[in-house]
């Protein structure tokens, strides 16, 4: 919704609506290409709608918007980063605080399932549980921050446990595991779902656009 003082000129008043009009019309350009998948392009419009919308909210949503296509592209750490900046403790927008919450645990985790050195490894799924931590603290109702939560952890507690003894290691040869370190299952579980659910992205914060015409109702990404 546009707030203008009453005390602006008409002039003023037109340039606004102009601004408004440009910054409705990349936004649905940009949702347009996330729905068809053209991730790269849509990220370039996100980049762009973040870097003009005036309102501190609309800002964090194109941010939000845009960390999402970054991950859609597997560029985990720039999403990360980005999701990072909405979840700072002074964000009084709940809604987007939580949900990005979320996704960062979720593209950290994604990030520490490329990764073959193990001590980035770790550290990764250290962040990435702590990241569910906070959000459960927030909210302790949400399912599915819970079993992402109990999987990273499953999967942390395994990488910081002692070695096993070579006698252990042969047994366990017939059931060898990948270079991530978690098992095939769970690894193509998590890329599985970030891809499903990421695809549903505009359903998950409200968009932004003239008027009072903005809402929704979204699900999480992963």
């Amino acid at each position: 919704m546009i707030f203008l003082h009453t005390l602006l000129l008409a002039a003023a008043l037109m340039t606004s609506m102009q601004e408004r009009f440009r910054e409705y019309r990349l936004q649905l350009k940009a949702y347009s290409l996330y729905d068809r998948r053209a991730y790269s392009q849509a990220e370039s419009a996100f980049r762009q709608l973040a870097a003009l919308v005036p309102e501190q909210k609309e800002r964090m949503v194109a941010r939000y918007n845009l960390a999402c296509a970054l991950s859609m592209q597997g560029k985990y750490p720039d999403a990360a980063s980005l999701f990072a900046q909405n979840t700072k403790p002074d964000n009084e927008y709940r809604e987007i605080r939580l949900k990005s919450l979320y996704n960062e645990g979720a593209t950290l985790a994604l990030k520490a399932i490329g990764s073959s050195a193990k001590e980035q490894k770790t550290a990764l799924f250290r962040q990435s549980l702590s990241r569910f931590r906070s959000l459960l603290v927030a909210d302790a109702g949400d399912g599915e921050a819970k079993l992402n939560y109990e999987i990273v952890r499953r999967y942390l507690s395994e990488l910081e446990a002692p070695k096993r003894s070579k006698s252990s290691s042969a047994e366990k040869k017939s059931s060898p595991q990948p270079s991530s370190g978690i098992s095939q299952e769970v690894a193509d579980r998590l890329l599985e779902n970030a891809q499903q659910n990421e695809s549903s992205l505009m359903r998950q914060l409200p968009r932004t656009g003239t008027s009072a015409g903005r809402g929704g109702k979204n699900n999480k990404d992963w």
